[in-house]
């Protein structure tokens, strides 16, 4: 057969290298000896001529390229074959990794090797107005849109974040998976429990008492609570005859598209409308939450609005409770208002929970704004909005607040007097709570501040009432008295309560004749005491030496005028022949002292309550004399409860609708006192 030159010449070589002729011819035992040392003298000088002789060169070919020698097969075990496909099949898994990672994030790269460009404007959230692609094609602006989405902003727990938002604009922002299967907030200490009058306590709410549950809960369940709330803090201006509320921003959530707003599918997101400023919704999510804030479209405003946005795990960052407004208005003159909360506590005076109470700095805020201003309009049930823009708000002059447990049940609760109003304005009165009462802000359960349901009040418009609370001996007075313009508060209230402290003083000496600390046989009555009848006597007393006033141009039917004999503040008075003058009970006050005293001119009165009356007879001994008026004296001297909670009769601790017309705790004491004062009939 033919071969090749060279081929037959390696082949030469390669019986050479197997078979040297220095070995040959020896015995097996020797032979292997000889091979070895050939084979390391061989490797040893790599130069010599034998070695480049030998080199066995097994894929070089002819000319022809028709003939090459083949390799020589190598044979794997099993377990070497099974090893071999492994590995090649980690490999291939590796490599698709690298892969899909590279093109995921962009590869890896160096700090150094890319210069980035610094946007100051990456702490916003992202800005589609309507004419944001304008300029660009219909395809590219939908990519662009696309890109963008990944650029959400992102609410940390418990945190607000504040934007502006033009007209028509939305912007996206997402509380991210992170947020949402994190770790529920630590209970922030707030203000103290309050206790019912059955020592129960009532609950915690979301914010303290169910934090430890929903943790619990949460290895149970494969969603959680997510709560939303939105506070819009300025809006656009008005043009022209526009309505001064603004139509609202519109919140839409989803836990799938990436881009909810007006746009989007609507049974992938919900929709919510800030009304009046303030927005909530409760989601079930387990990953990301999207959300997207959108501003109306309307060319009959100009400006921005603000806002802040919150999410939680928790409770509501911003909150509203609609359903009472839990402030109540007591009294007013032309420049001033008194109000008060509801009981804070329906603990026992002798309890740790009444103690706190009373001695803690007073928590809630009121806010106070003309109706007639339309700055807040639209805005009102707003914490954010009132605290900035509100007439009367928290940081300035016009409040000052305390903690009293006069009034209903002589339960503690806050007041607050309101100053620098106009007379003859209704106001809203909104009460507030900052954070959760001791501490506000980013990383507080519930730090954005609530706001309650608003309510009204009226000032006055006659300036010979003025307002008076927290007298040293008829503590229980709060209201507007009979007064003289500029007369100093301070020398009006003394005038008053001194005047009635001293006629106290007398009935005490009488009252300590009567045998009180007796037998049970010896008493005047085993249902009621000497300590009744003198605080039944204090009540009274203070109701009717110290008159409610209210303005004398009121026609209210309840009103009893008084005083009509003396000169109005302006100088002029009624006509000699007016009807008013000519009767007794409508011709002088009721208290001598006022008319000579204060001079007040003419006022007109809210009667003190004529159950008062009737009570006082029951509760102290027959001895003392008192009895009531009778026929036309009674309904000049006592007026009646109105079941409604509107107040048409004076008694001690009243205010507007807290009380809805019923007794303010133990029964209140008034009568005329026949035999030892004259007050009791006119």
């Amino acid at each position: 057969m033919w071969r090749s030159p060279s081929f037959s010449s390696e082949c030469r070589n390669h019986d050479k290298l197997a078979n040297p002729p220095a070995c040959r011819g020896r015995k097996r035992s020797g032979l292997n000896e000889c091979l070895k040392s050939f084979q390391l003298s061989r490797d040893h000088d790599p130069g010599s001529s034998e070695s480049s002789a030998l080199a066995f060169r097994p894929n070089r070919a002819s000319s022809s390229g028709s003939v090459r020698m083949r390799l020589p097969t190598v044979k794997l075990t099993p377990l070497q074959s099974r090893f071999v496909a492994s590995l090649a099949a980690t490999l291939f898994v590796a490599g698709v990794y690298y892969v899909f990672l590279t093109a995921r994030f962009g590869g890896f790269v160096y700090a150094g090797e890319v210069a980035v460009p610094i946007d100051e404007t990456s702490h916003l959230p992202l800005l589609i107005g309507e004419n944001a692609f304008e300029e660009l094609q219909d395809d590219d602006a939908q990519a662009i849109a696309r890109r963008q989405s990944s650029d959400l902003t992102s609410i940390s727990n418990n945190n607000f974040e504040e934007s502006n938002i033009k007209l028509g604009e939305t912007q996206w922002w997402v509380f991210p998976k992170s947020e949402v299967q994190g770790d529920h907030a630590p209970p922030t200490p707030g203000l103290p429990k309050f206790v019912h009058d059955n020592d129960t306590i009532e609950s915690e709410g979301r914010s303290r008492g169910e934090l430890k549950k929903r943790a619990d809960d949460l290895v149970e369940r494969s969603t959680v609570p997510v709560y939303i709330s939105l506070n819009t803090c300025e809006k656009p201006d008005a043009k022209g005859n526009a309505n001064p509320a603004p139509p609202p921003l519109r919140v839409y959530i989803s836990t799938s598209e990436k881009n909810p707003g007006p746009d989007a599918d609507d049974a992938k997101q919900s929709v919510y409308t800030a009304e009046a400023g303030y927005m909530s919704a409760e989601v079930s999510a387990d990953g990301d939450v999207y959300i997207g804030v959108s501003a109306p479209n309307s060319s009959a405003y100009d400006g921005v609005y603000n806002y802040r946005i919150s999410a939680s795990i928790d409770d509501y960052f911003f909150q509203v409770v609609d359903a009472r407004p839990n402030l109540f208005f007591i009294d007013s003159d032309i420049h001033s208002a008194l109000l008060v909360t509801d009981n804070t506590t329906q603990s026992e005076p002798n309890s740790e929970n009444y103690k706190e109470w009373m001695s803690i700095d007073p928590p809630y805020t009121i806010f106070a704004h003309n109706i007639n201003n339309t700055e807040i309009a639209g805005m009102e049930r707003s914490y954010c909005a009132l605290s900035k823009h509100a007439q009367v708000r928290k940081g300035n002059d016009a409040i000052k607040a305390s903690m009293t447990n006069r009034g209903l049940g002589n339960k503690p609760k806050q007041q607050f007097y309101v100053t620098f109003l106009n007379r003859s304005s209704t106001y809203y009165g909104i009460l507030g709570l900052d954070g959760n009462g001791t501490k506000s802000g980013n990383g507080v359960v519930g730090g954005g501040g609530t706001v309650w349901r608003a309510m009204n009040f009226t000032t006055k418009s006659d300036d010979n009432c003025e307002l008076l609370y927290d007298l040293d001996f008829c503590s229980e007075v709060a209201y507007a008295v009979p007064s003289r313009p500029n007369m100093p508060p301070d020398d009006l209230r003394n005038l008053y309560d001194n005047y009635a402290k001293n006629l106290y003083a007398n009935f005490n000496k009488t009252l300590s004749l009567i045998p009180c600390n007796t037998s049970s046989t010896s008493m005047y009555s085993l249902a009621v005491t000497c300590d009744d009848c003198a605080l039944a006597y204090k009540q009274w007393l203070c109701a009717v030496t110290i008159p409610r006033c209210y303005d004398f141009s009121s026609d209210l039917p309840f009103l009893q005028p008084r005083n009509a004999g003396q000169k109005f503040a302006n100088g002029t008075s009624l006509p000699e022949d007016d009807p008013l003058r000519k009767n007794p009970a409508t011709n002088a006050s009721r208290n001598p002292m006022i008319d000579k005293e204060i001079r007040p001119g003419p006022y007109k009165e809210i009667l003190p309550c004529h159950d008062l009356c009737s009570d006082l007879v029951r509760t102290c001994p027959a001895a003392l004399g008192f009895a009531c008026p009778e026929g036309k004296w009674m309904n000049a001297s006592y007026g009646w409860r109105d079941p409604t909670g509107d107040i048409t009769c004076s008694y001690l601790g009243a205010a507007y609708y807290l009380n809805d017309g019923r007794s303010n705790g133990p029964p209140l004491a008034a009568m005329a006192l026949v035999s030892l004062i004259v007050l009791f009939a006119i």
